[in-house]
């Protein structure tokens, strides 16, 4: 899972109005998903500043043609039932009542990943990927052997416990998703050892782990 900057703002009307909110110190309107006019420029900006990947497993959830800049007008996604997979998520379950539009809570997931596996768990900002601090190669290991992520293990023990259960909650690791990851990077891997022209579309905190730790991969 690789860091994300959340800093280009395509969707400026929501982003005036999330502001206003936070700077008037008011509690947000209640969170009704779709049914709020902000709702697909939230989702939309979060897709476009996640390069159309899943924010927490790095599954591609749409096609790169519904993320150029040319699709915002005046603020708004132009497209309002664009063809989209995934959900909007709340990091933090317990701000949704209060703050349920903050741009800094949200993500876009997998749809399985949010319904599955995070539901409404407890969070540690540890492994929240636009957290200024955060970063993969200081907090995350990838084993390429089983095809899962585990906290790095030159890491403190009790650092190492909280990033591995958010690698649980985050459903980093989850089955289907290490099986998809598995058998993308085996055939980019072999695509790039026989000297093929590829394009790496998904899973690139794996690729790049797999190719800075294995040498036959180089």
């Amino acid at each position: 899972m690789r860091k994300i900057d959340k800093t280009k703002i395509l969707s400026t009307q929501y982003k005036s109005w999330e502001e206003e909110l936070e700077e008037q110190g008011l509690n947000h309107p209640k969170y009704n998903s779709s049914k709020n006019d902000n709702y697909v420029d939230v989702v939309m900006n979060l897709i476009y500043n996640q390069d159309g990947l899943c924010a927490y497993t790095e599954m591609q959830l749409c096609p790169g043609e519904l993320i150029n800049e040319n699709n915002w007008q005046e603020g708004k996604y132009l497209n309002r039932k664009p063809e989209i997979k995934g959900q909007l998520d709340h990091f933090d379950l317990s701000l949704k009542a209060s703050k349920g539009w903050l741009w800094d809570n949200f993500f876009f997931i997998d749809t399985d990943i949010n319904t599955k596996v995070k539901g409404k768990l407890a969070v540690d900002n540890i492994l929240k990927p636009d957290e200024p601090d955060y970063s993969e190669d200081v907090l995350l290991e990838y084993d390429s052997e089983n095809h899962i992520f585990i906290a790095n293990t030159e890491l403190d023990s009790a650092i190492r416990d909280r990033i591995n259960s958010m690698i649980i909650k985050l459903g980093i690791n989850f089955g289907p998703v290490i099986d998809l990851r598995k058998d993308y990077l085996r055939n980019i891997l072999a695509m790039k050892k026989f000297g093929l022209n590829y394009k790496v579309t998904q899973f690139p905190t794996a690729y790049k782990m797999c190719t800075m730790q294995n040498p036959n991969n180089n």
